[in-house]
């Protein structure tokens, strides 16, 4: 039980495969879903 609490602690503390951090892969993550939005929105408008 004790090496279980042990392997959980490492496996909550890895970093992303890219980035540096959680923060910035969720910022990135986040940005370009805006991105994405905002573009669609522009491509409806100018097709419309």
């Amino acid at each position: 039980m004790e090496t279980e609490r042990v392997e959980n602690k490492e496996t909550d503390q890895e970093k992303p495969p890219i980035l540096s951090s959680w923060k910035r892969l969720y910022t990135v993550v986040l940005l370009n879903l805006v991105l994405l939005i905002v573009l669609f929105y522009l491509f409806t408008k100018a097709f419309d």
